[in-house]
């Protein structure tokens, strides 16, 4: 599993947030994009198996809202091209630029991938909301030639309990010049709202994707990952 997928799981929190009198502590309800001048910080610590090896990981990211529409984190850029009404029911969509992920060879040398995606959530009513991605990736190469992926993802965020709310996501890689030609990714996570500042939680998740057979060392993907994650947001 790539280091992105660890990501996912911090949907639940949804990088999104507004100030303190506007920001909705139900994550079903939450933008894509951080409001103007607002910070999430959030950090996530895993234990994953990859082959026979197994390790521990931790990833952390910081976010900051330029405007309402336009949020810059470690990982990239996120536009917001088409907002909820008054972060309500229908259709919001996103554009995002940045890092997509980081691959190690000893004889091949190390891959760094780009990309941009097309990010969206669909709120149907306040406790059920679908969540979806298409998105393309340039693996840059340092000495074998450069990698196209195609990723299309799809999930559904729903409220379970009081200020408990579960996320489930799918992701089909679409694998160009790769000795594999796609891999399968499955995240599923549970999310508790402590505050409207602060969301803790917990996640696992499944990749078929082989780092061995496509070339790579061990170090950067997990078959399977299990975790806990916070996130804080100011």
């Amino acid at each position: 599993m790539n280091k992105s997928l660890i990501s996912i799981a911090l949907l639940l929190t949804s990088s999104a947030v507004f100030a303190e009198t506007e920001y909705p502590e139900n994550p079903v309800l939450r933008p894509l994009t951080l409001t103007d001048g607002t910070i999430s910080v959030s950090g996530a610590l895993a234990w994953g198996e990859e082959k026979s090896e197994s390790r521990g990981e931790l990833n952390l990211n910081i976010g900051y809202g330029l405007t309402d529409n336009l949020t810059v984190g470690l990982d990239g850029l996120n536009y917001r091209v088409l907002a909820r009404p008054d972060n309500e029911t229908g259709l919001e969509l996103t554009i995002g630029l940045g890092s997509r992920g980081f691959q190690e060879s000893i004889i091949n040398g190390d891959s760094v991938a780009y990309g941009a995606d097309l990010n969206g959530k669909y709120v149907f009513n306040k406790d059920i909301a679908m969540i979806f991605s298409l998105g393309y990736v340039k693996w840059d190469e340092e000495k074998l030639k450069n990698k196209d992926e195609y990723r299309y993802s799809v999930g559904v965020q729903a409220n379970v309990a009081k200020d408990w709310t579960a996320l489930a996501s799918y992701t089909y890689r679409d694998l160009k010049d790769f000795n594999q030609s796609d891999a399968h990714e499955v995240s599923v996570g549970v999310n508790y709202a402590y505050s409207k500042s602060t969301d803790i939680g917990v996640f696992t998740g499944y990749s078929s994707f082989d780092s061995q057979e496509n070339g790579y060392k061990l170090d950067n993907s997990f078959d399977r990952v299990a975790g806990i994650y916070a996130a804080y947001r100011f």
